[in-house]
């Protein structure tokens, strides 16, 4: 052995010793110590458990879901909102060619005029 670990060996045995020999007073200290801590990660544990939400089961609950009517009002407005593209003109234009009257209207008062009086409203 080296004298270094020798020396190592020493501290060792003396710090096990100054432990073990501690004043009762110093003793209690340090168990109550060890008590506190161990009661504030216990409380802290429970608050964390309790805290958690409990899962809701029904989704309506949460306001994923919405009424029928309000639904079809916001699609119709979504799709009133926006000008049609030039490739939803173009289905619009090869649909209404398969009608000779509505080809012939579509020649005059344009696209959009002539599917929606043959056809009813733009489904886009």
């Amino acid at each position: 052995m080296c004298v270094s670990e020798k020396r190592r060996k020493r501290e060792i045995k003396k710090r096990a010793i100054a432990v073990s020999y501690l004043l009762p007073e110093e003793r209690s200290k340090r168990s109550r110590m060890k008590t506190a801590a161990i009661v504030i990660l216990c409380s802290v544990a429970v608050i964390c458990l309790c805290s958690v939400q409990p899962a809701i089961d029904d989704p309506a609950e949460e306001g994923v879901f919405v009424e029928r009517d309000h639904a079809a009002t916001v699609v119709r407005q979504k799709r009133a909102a926006g000008e049609l593209t030039l490739i939803q003109l173009e289905s619009l234009s090869e649909v209404c060619e398969q009608n000779l009257a509505c080809d012939e209207m579509m020649d005059t008062a344009g696209i959009v005029a002539a599917y929606t009086a043959h056809y009813g409203p733009i489904p886009y």
